[in-house]
């Protein structure tokens, strides 16, 4: 297996925080799965500078959101 820093590839670690939205098309939360229905309010991930990363932006329900908060759910470690 090749290491990526042997090659010159650094990783580096990308600062977002969520912002509430309200979903103008159907959504489904990325930890639980559980639909965002139109008009219903979410949080997504946001401050992403890479474009790439920003097509992948993770959506969380308003459940997850209160019941883990902003750390948790970025951190992905629930």
């Amino acid at each position: 297996m090749t290491d990526l820093l042997s090659w010159g590839i650094e990783m580096e670690k990308i600062e977002t925080h969520l912002i509430k939205k309200v979903a103008k098309i159907p959504r489904v939360c990325t930890n639980c799965r559980k639909k965002i229905g139109e008009g219903e309010i979410y949080h997504r991930e946001e401050g992403i500078s890479k474009h790439l990363h920003s097509l992948i932006a993770r959506e969380f329900c308003t459940e997850c959101y209160s019941k883990y908060g902003q750390e948790k759910l970025i951190k992905g470690k629930l």
